[in-house]
């Protein structure tokens, strides 16, 4: 196909399953003979992926090809856009961004050397939505350690501020033999953490047998794989049930970690949303994870402003903050997404006013993010190191079980992917400080 020699720079945007597409379209186009580039300034082709639940994340990418059209001009390049924003916008994309040579929506990717190939000729917008072959699809993990398996691809909620239905698809789940020889895969190749991936993964094989089949899954990983830790996200509050909370407490390796999202406190507001759950049952369900699970670190998202709320509903969604404990959460203003149910509704919710309830909200949640670090200091925690940190080389980054971030000084020696033993000494407003006390392998 002349990609021999060519080279490539993909820019993701957005959630966990976009990152891990673009492991995939890695894998894809390695095999087709290309290599990934140093940057843009040197890339044959340049690929971004998006993300559209948010209108944030939109914002960036535009900004992001109109930085890319000086290389254009500069030079020849393939500009190309996939993911959820490119399915969403289809040909509207190429028509507000003339440099963009290919559009390919979210069931493309596995053909994406031949859509490159393709575009190189003229450009190209191929949106169709015929399923995603999961299966056999190559991909380049982006860490030796961890890796990232979907289980469910789609989503069939339609809550009503929510695009994912509309430019994911319908919701499917891989068969559970499928998916363990994926892992298997993976283990054998020294991954040591797997992130279970789905819009729902709580609704795993309850479309195709009847009922949720996500305990078992668990179940049959810790067996299997007991020295692997194990996360899954995203959770649906509705669909958590005390079946999949006995296996999160039972199985050794399934990580204390529940990303629950609770998007409002009020129930009026959780109708208007087609959540689907009210706030007692929200409450009850979060009280037994508690309860059931030593150790659980509970995160969330929330949503502020959405159509109707009043002074009174937010008060309800700082008082299930208040009760819940979150350790965790990601809070937003909402903004509508064309296309959804909520769109149709009016967003009577003055900005000013939405940004003052964010900023009170974010000032509860971040106090009781910190009360959560602080009852970890004098503690020992088996850690899993992701590698240096970000903001400070000369310390490494590591997570819990439980999904808080650690802190250590680093060393001679690298401990890139393993696990260690820490001693945790201090706790800020996001992180924890350590000292290491063994490395257990």
């Amino acid at each position: 196909m002349g990609s021999m020699g060519k080279k490539y720079a993909l820019i993701t945007f957005g959630c966990q399953m976009n990152l891990h597409d673009a492991e995939r379209i890695s894998g894809i186009l390695e095999g087709d003979g290309w290599a990934p580039s140093a940057g843009e300034e040197d890339a044959d082709a340049v690929i971004l992926l998006t993300c559209c639940v948010r209108e944030s994340a939109e914002q960036r990418l535009y900004g992001r090809l109109s930085s890319l059209k000086s290389l254009k001009e500069r030079r020849p390049v393939i500009i190309a856009v996939g993911g959820c924003l490119a399915q969403k916008e289809g040909s509207r994309l190429m028509q507000r961004a003339p440099h963009v040579d290919l559009v390919f929506g979210t069931h493309r990717y596995p053909e994406i050397a031949g859509l490159l190939a393709e575009a190189e000729r003229g450009g190209v917008c191929d949106t169709s939505m015929l399923g995603v072959p999961i299966t056999g699809t190559p991909y380049r993990r982006g860490d030796h350690f961890r890796a990232w398996v979907t289980i469910t691809h789609g989503c069939d909620n339609y809550c009503s501020y929510c695009i994912v239905p509309f430019v994911r698809g319908r919701e499917e789940s891989r068969p559970m033999d499928e998916v363990m020889e994926e892992i298997e895969a993976h283990v054998a190749d020294g991954v040591r953490e797997i992130n279970l991936l789905g819009q729902n993964v709580n609704s795993y094989r309850r479309k195709e047998e009847g009922r949720s089949a996500l305990a078992q899954l668990l179940r049959r990983l810790g067996e299997r794989f007991p020295d692997t830790w194990i996360r899954f996200t995203t959770s649906h509050p509705r669909d958590f049930d005390l079946e999949i909370m006995r296996a999160v407490a039972e199985t050794p390796n399934v990580c204390e970690y529940v990303h629950l999202p609770l998007q409002a406190g009020s129930d009026r507001i959780l109708k208007a949303m087609n959540r689907g759950y009210t706030r007692a049952e929200y409450l009850e369900k979060a009280q037994a994870l508690r309860r059931m699970v030593d150790g659980l670190s509970l995160a969330t998202d929330i949503i502020v402003g959405f159509p109707g709320e009043t002074e009174e509903d937010f008060r309800l969604t700082l008082d299930m903050a208040e009760s819940c404990r979150f350790d965790a959460a990601f809070t937003f203003l909402y903004n509508p997404r064309e296309g959804t149910a909520a769109a149709r509704m009016p967003d009577d919710v003055p900005g000013e006013v939405k940004q003052a309830r964010l900023e009170r909200l974010m000032e509860v949640t971040r106090r009781l993010t910190a009360e959560s670090l602080k009852r970890e200091v004098g503690m020992e925690q088996a850690v899993l190191v992701y590698g240096p940190s970000r903001k400070d080389p000369r310390r490494w980054a590591a997570r819990t079980m439980n999904n808080k971030l650690v802190h250590f000084p680093r060393e001679e020696q690298d401990l890139g992917g393993k696990l260690v033993r820490v001693s945790i000494t201090a706790s800020g407003s996001w992180s924890l400080q350590g000292k290491p006390a063994e490395v257990l392998g």
